[in-house]
């Protein structure tokens, strides 16, 4: 019989791109997808799992052969909506922030958050804050204004948003201590927690949020009110609507509550991180901002439940506001192009960052020899872009120049003696402005850069770093890179 393989010497023939192929007919096949890291698989497949549940629970919620039955089924409805509806929203902040970072480290502050507050580490916020501070609260008590803004300042603002900022704030401090200590960045905590800039602080203040609304509306406030209107009622079908209408405006209002006033904070926490030298300033701003926008939504009803509008108005805007300006921030610090829909200007070529000097223009060198005879005289040269300047890694006093396009994989350098394993980096320009260069990493591992105003910035992998002359890049553990002008 002829041998019907290929000739390995042929040209492969062509895919007729009329017909649609294996993978197209059945996309969740295709190679060329990670369906099982996609955020937007992770809403559906929740959703897969909470519409039977929902569904099955409402038998037992309306028609259960006992009150404690019924009342049981509504509060796992309860559970699980709030949980659900929270994932929503926070899923839609993820992938509009696009953080470049795996979402459940974001879930993990969300868990952390409502670990805290259902555990007995909770116990001396609550303490502080509402017993030895001036926050003690009789709910049967009417308060004028000032009274009661006063004491849900120190009880619900300063100690709620307090408590919800633990994990950044222990994130942050990691973070500052990797610089110190650059082998910290191997540390599972380290990982799981550092913050990089604004950015994670705000999305894991949201988190931290969505964190609290869920344990305090869930496990307290629609089990609460439901047994207040049964024992009032004895109705239970009453006490189950009463608990849905407060599940509605609870999570929903989390956007501009919980999740905004942590939101706002965490964006503060994370400008400390790449501000270090305005640290203390900026994580007092963010606290006590927060905590006066969560003190006036609790108390301006003693003036007007109307006032409750512009408190949310103002939520809003704030938050909104964070985000944003985190990702102009990073987008610019990165030299990175953002997708901003319209609603971020990420750089201007008349205000450079502070941190960064304009590069020079390029001046060619002086010939080392006289030509034979006198040159006709050439027409003024046109006005180019400024070239970048002559930059170089030092490390122990070896030089690794830095040009665009170059690859740098410091496991290849034997004075190095090894320590340059899995440290690999790749130079890039400006998306926009010509001359300046970034440094992606490339390489296995986490980088931590000291800026020159100060900042602190963290690269993982394939993000940049905007090099200048007196950057100092922490490498790995042992290995430290100052950016050097030379030339």
């Amino acid at each position: 019989m002829q041998d019907q393989r290929p000739d390995p010497m042929q040209t492969p023939t062509p895919r007729d791109y009329g017909v649609a192929s294996t993978s197209e007919l059945m996309p969740f096949r295709s190679s060329r997808i990670k369906i099982w890291k996609s955020p937007l698989f992770l809403i559906a497949i929740l959703a897969a799992i909470v519409t039977p549940l929902l569904f099955n629970l409402m038998g037992p919620a309306l028609d259960g052969a006992t009150v404690q039955t019924r009342m049981a089924a509504m509060t796992l409805i309860g559970i699980v909506a709030v949980f659900f509806l929270l994932m929503v929203i926070q899923l839609t902040v993820y992938l509009y922030v696009k953080p470049s970072r795996q979402l459940w480290i974001y879930l993990l502050t969300f868990t952390l958050v409502a670990a805290l507050l259902a555990s007995p580490l909770s116990i001396p916020y609550f303490v502080f804050f509402r017993e030895i501070l001036p926050g003690q609260i009789d709910p049967q008590q009417q308060y004028p204004f000032p009274v009661k803004f006063i004491k849900m300042f120190f009880a619900a603002g300063l100690m709620e948003e307090l408590l919800k900022a633990t994990p950044i704030l222990i994130g942050a401090w990691l973070t500052m201590m990797a610089w110190k200590s650059p082998a910290l960045v191997n540390n599972p905590a380290y990982k799981l927690l550092h913050v990089r800039g604004p950015v994670d602080g705000a999305l894991m203040g949201v988190f931290a949020g969505g964190g609290f609304i869920f344990l305090e509306t869930a496990f307290d406030y629609i089990p609460r009110l439901s047994n207040q209107v049964l024992q009032q009622t004895n109705d239970p079908g009453t006490a189950i609507s009463m608990g849905m209408m407060l599940l509605l405006p609870r999570v929903f209002g989390g956007i501009v509550g919980h999740m905004a006033y942590s939101g706002l904070f965490g964006y503060f926490i994370g400008l400390s991180i790449i501000r270090p030298a305005q640290k203390w300033k900026l994580l007092a701003i963010g606290w006590v901002a927060s905590s006066v926008i969560h003190a006036l939504w609790n108390s301006v009803d003693a003036i007007s439940p109307l006032l409750n509008y512009v408190v949310a108005g103002v939520c809003a805007i704030g938050v909104v506001g964070a985000i944003l300006k985190a990702r102009q921030l990073e987008g610019a610090g990165a030299g990175a192009k953002v997708e901003t829909s319209g609603s971020i200007v990420v750089d201007r070529a008349t205000a450079p960052p502070p941190a960064y000097t304009p590069p020079q223009a390029y001046t060619p060198p002086t010939p080392q020899y006289a030509p034979a005879a006198a040159p006709t005289p050439a027409p003024a040269p046109a006005p180019v872009a400024a070239a970048a300047e002559a930059l170089a890694l030092d490390i122990d006093g070896f030089l690794i120049p830095l040009r665009d396009g170059a690859r740098i994989d410091l496991a290849s350098e034997p004075a190095l003696g090894g320590r340059g394993a899995g440290i690999i980096g790749e130079v890039v320009g400006h998306p926009t402005r010509p001359g300046v260069l970034g440094l992606r990493n490339a390489g296995s591992g986490v980088w931590t850069a000291r800026l020159r105003d100060g900042g602190v910035q963290t690269i993982e992998q394939n993000q940049n770093i905007r090099l200048a002359a007196g950057v100092v890049l922490a490498l790995g553990d042992t290995l430290v890179a100052h950016v050097r002008k030379i030339g």
